[in-house]
């Protein structure tokens, strides 16, 4: 099962490349928010160290495990539905009392790649038949609505898109392709004429509200898109050198609090301040 490495198999730049990147980011969100720091910490030692171990497993061996992995998936996200933690009314996170808290969305991406990677492998000679690509989308259909149904409009168009990325890197042919593009654009041109009715169900009203707030934000900049355009306005005010880290100065967006949730997402708004 595991594979004997040297040194010399390893590609370091790429290994630089992570650390010098989650250092990075251990440092913005200890500008962000102090408290997390640690925590930040903890969790790049523990991904770092999880890394080490996977590298040395044999990928194909993990692969022989890839209905598991489906299994899993399905399983996770409809238990959130079951037993999940309510925020803001969306039901994405499961709580292991007195331990931890996780998102199973975040897990089931990966597992649900390693299950995708050897079905398509599987199935390559065949891939562009009628019969296995119905087989791929009706596999990935409980994931989507499962996603949908907690509910998690963002992370069920990532799962999508994913989707359709795998698909593409396995071979799909051109012509399946072109086709599904000329279905496809006319038929979210209309799913999004449909979502900007009034009184429409498909989608709750705080999700139209955000994508209005992403298409004008400056309309709503005092509620759903406060936070984007102060971000923009952070990244802006740091120029080309940025105002320093853990730095005191007034005028700075992020001492500001004009950014709420600074250690989240918008981290970015940190780096490019700072």
């Amino acid at each position: 099962m595991f594979k004997r490495y040297q040194l010399k198999n390893y590609d370091f730049k790429l290994i630089l490349l992570l650390v010098m990147i989650s250092a990075v980011g251990i440092l913005a969100v200890g500008s962000a928010d102090e408290s997390q720091q640690q925590r930040q910490l903890a969790g790049v030692a523990l991904g770092m160290g999880v890394m080490v171990v996977i590298s040395l497993i044999d990928y194909s061996q993990i692969l022989r495990l890839y209905w598991a992995y489906y299994v899993l998936s399905i399983g996770m996200l409809a238990a959130v539905l079951i037993w999940g933690e309510e925020v803001n009314g969306a039901m994405r996170w499961i709580n292991i009392p007195h331990l931890f808290q996780f998102q199973p969305s975040e897990i089931t991406k990966i597992l649900l790649i390693l299950f995708y990677a050897q079905f398509i492998i599987k199935h390559r000679e065949r891939l562009n038949t009628f019969r296995v690509l119905s087989l791929c989308v009706l596999l990935m259909l409980p994931a989507v609505v499962l996603l949908y149904m907690e509910p998690n409009l963002s992370t069920t168009i990532l799962y999508c898109v994913l989707f359709c990325v795998l698909m593409f890197v396995g071979g799909l042919s051109y012509k399946i392709i072109g086709a599904v593009l000329a279905v496809a654009v006319p038929s979210l041109a209309l799913l999004l004429y449909l979502v900007m009715q009034p009184g429409q169900t498909l989608i709750r009203g705080y999700q139209l509200t955000r994508i209005l707030a992403w298409l004008n934000p400056e309309q709503y900049a005092d509620t759903q898109a406060y936070q984007q355009l102060n971000s923009v306005m952070a990244i802006g005010s740091g120029q080309l050198w940025g105002k320093g880290l853990n730095n005191n100065v007034i005028a700075s967006v992020k001492n500001g609090n004009f950014i709420p949730e600074p250690e989240t997402d918008f981290i970015f708004a940190v780096i490019g301040e700072e």
